[in-house]
């Protein structure tokens, strides 16, 4: 398969991933488990026979989730449960909610009581990351983990089971980085759209199937069009994203996209899992290692330092926060990183998203007027 019908297989996936799903389970026979974060661990819910896939829903229009929550619960909440009670996820088995803000935490008592899948699970991670009885912690709640999925499975999971698809992973992840790489050295070489569909199908495709759809997307990224460099360099900061038309807007802007720092995107394949020793312990340290989001607390990781040290190594000329509208953590987080981005002369642009019925004329005029300050 050639670089470009990779693509399109990739694009076609990321546009209708229900359907991708939907025959994925009815050819494999499987069960399909959600996840609502980043710091799930997918290789647990692969080892134990499942497939993990992340939740991320955007509809346009919401009613049935507003009789359980809030109108200030962010979008990602809303829209989520808006496509469960609607029977939109029905290809689902069961949901894992990770310890994160205190939206999803409350979401997984209203989802158990409405949609009642076969498996329900919160995981209870640690909000602090830097203590040996934090990783002591981490490890006892990710074995418990371990044994809920092995009752649903109804077989044990073998640290050969967790190996392979650590394995499996870390592969993923690889090639995950190798494109993103690419894309922040050969601006202009990768349209933002395409890198959209990559990485939107890498949080719900099987591995298997996504893993040789990567490689040849890889292997022949040398041979597309030449790099241009006729728009300036821009970053994406923020948590998740699931918005196309946000990095339709980038392109049409006339920058170029080299880099993110997103939950949905660099966040979510950055870091490894060690094949050595205890799987289990090593899907722990790899947690403990990952650059904490708000909702987490390590200070042997400065996020602010990180991002500005990728934002510099990319070459980036701006940065486009990305702020999901009622997203409390990123809103508190963001006059910090902003700081440092001020002190390292990077400009930036805040936008706040949310799902559906984005104000595109707005950001698209806000976007052009950031992107033309960068030629000046």
């Amino acid at each position: 398969m050639e670089k470009q019908k990779a693509l399109d297989a990739l694009k076609e996936y990321a546009a209708d991933p229900s359907a991708c799903l939907k025959n994925w389970k009815a050819k494999t026979g499987k069960k399909i488990l959600g996840y609502f974060c980043t710091n799930t661990p997918e290789e647990m819910i692969q080892a134990a026979g499942f497939l993990p896939v992340r939740i991320l829903s955007s509809r346009d229009t919401i009613s049935l989730a507003s009789r359980h929550l809030q109108s200030y619960s962010c979008s990602l909440v809303q829209s989520s449960l808006e496509s469960g009670l609607r029977g939109e996820l029905n290809y689902l088995d069961g949901t894992v909610f990770p310890h994160t803000c205190d939206s999803i935490q409350r979401l997984s008592d209203i989802w158990a009581e409405n949609l009642r899948f076969p498996f329900h699970w919160d995981l209870v991670l640690p909000v602090k990351l830097h203590t040996e009885s934090a990783r002591t912690y981490l490890i006892s709640e990710l074995r418990r983990f371990l044994k809920g999925l092995e009752e649903f499975a109804g077989r044990a999971v073998s640290d050969e089971d967790l190996r392979k698809a650590i394995s499996l992973f870390n592969e993923n992840r690889l090639l995950l980085k190798e494109i993103s790489r690419f894309q922040s050295q050969n601006p202009g070489r990768i349209r933002p759209s395409d890198l959209y569909a990559i990485i939107k199908t890498a949080n719900f495709m099987a591995k298997e199937e996504h893993n040789p759809l990567l490689k040849e997307f890889v292997a022949q990224l040398g041979n597309g069009r030449p790099s241009h460099s006729a728009g300036p360099r821009l970053f994406l900061a923020g948590s998740v994203c699931d918005q196309p038309k946000v990095y339709d807007l980038v392109e049409s802007c006339g920058a170029s996209l080299v880099g993110d720092d997103l939950c949905t995107g660099w966040r979510y394949f950055a870091e490894d899992v060690s094949p050595e020793g205890d799987p289990i312990v090593a899907l722990a340290d790899r947690l403990i290692r990952k650059v904490p989001c708000p909702c987490k607390f390590n200070p042997e990781i400065d996020r602010a330092d990180r991002l500005l040290e990728r934002v510099k190594a990319s070459g980036t000329q701006g940065v486009v926060f990305l702020l999901l509208k009622f997203c409390d953590p990123h809103a508190f987080d963001y006059p910090y990183l902003k700081e440092k981005l001020d002190k390292g002369k990077i400009p930036s642009l805040l936008l706040e998203i949310e799902s559906g019925g984005l104000p595109l004329g707005a950001m698209e005029t806000r976007l052009r007027a950031f992107v033309e300050t960068l030629i000046q």
